[in-house]
């Protein structure tokens, strides 16, 4: 079998780039409560790959990227309605930055919502008493200290973002981070090393299959877009290793 890991970046009123509508959402969450779907914590996904834990045959890790805010207007309202579990990957100089100051929540697609993370974090980015409040449901993980876009200060190396992130979820949450997620799926063999240092497993933005095979180096993730009749399909074909593998060949991304 392989574990289907879904790849969420915004839910907002409509749709566009890498962003789901809160109708698609709540329609895919639905989707997965109505039909039997287990959602696995990060701690279950990770036993689950070593091989320590057997997971239901119909088991989903959903996972989101960045950080932001709308995560706790929209997403996680749907999540907590269908009392579905979930994991979010957090740049956390952005969240660091946006609990200095609370300004009012802003629902901006991607683009905008990148270019006032530097003057107005607070208004498009989660902060810690917003996460406090979505750990019922929702585990916290690493997706570098900066995310590699410098709005507040120096350029890091990537030592520093690995100690960073680590250290601040230590200090703000209260556990020693082992998941971390790349920053738009780039590194190279030499970065991974440097990352295990102080990290267990690894997620990128590559399609395919999630089997219980001990190897933490590479979890694909299936970017999603579109209705809960695509995650429907999607959800055959990935969590069936034959089918996923040959699929993701054909399709990588």
């Amino acid at each position: 079998m392989s574990v289907v890991v879904l790849m969420y970046h915004h839910i907002l009123p409509k749709s566009g780039f890498i962003s789901s509508s809160i109708e698609e959402f709540e329609n895919q969450m639905k989707f997965l409560y109505e039909n039997g779907y287990t959602t696995l914590s990060s701690e279950e996904f990770l036993k689950y790959k070593k091989g320590d834990l057997q997971v239901p045959k119909k088991s989903v890790f959903i996972t989101f990227d960045d950080g932001w805010r709308d995560n706790y207007y929209y997403a996680y309202p749907i999540l907590k309605k269908f009392n579905l579990k979930a994991t979010v990957f957090i740049v956390t100089e952005w969240i660091e930055k946006a609990s200095e100051k609370k300004e009012k929540f802003l629902p901006l697609f991607h683009k905008e919502a990148k270019r006032i993370i530097k003057t107005n974090p607070s208004s498009v980015v989660l902060n810690w008493d917003e996460i406090e409040k979505m750990r019922d449901l929702i585990d916290f993980h690493s997706h570098t200290h900066s995310h590699r876009e410098f709005y507040f200060s120096k350029e890091y190396s990537w030592e520093e973002e690995f100690y960073l992130s680590k250290k601040i979820i230590k200090e703000r949450l209260g556990f020693e981070d082992r998941h971390l997620c790349w920053p738009k799926g780039r590194y190279n063999e030499e970065l991974l090393n440097k990352a295990k240092e102080y990290f267990e497993i690894f997620y990128t933005v590559k399609r395919g299959v999630n089997s219980p095979d001990g190897r933490l180096d590479e979890i694909k993730r299936i970017a999603v877009k579109n209705d809960e009749k695509w995650l429907k399909k999607q959800l055959l074909i990935f969590g069936n290793k034959f089918l996923g593998n040959l699929y993701s060949k054909i399709k990588p991304k």
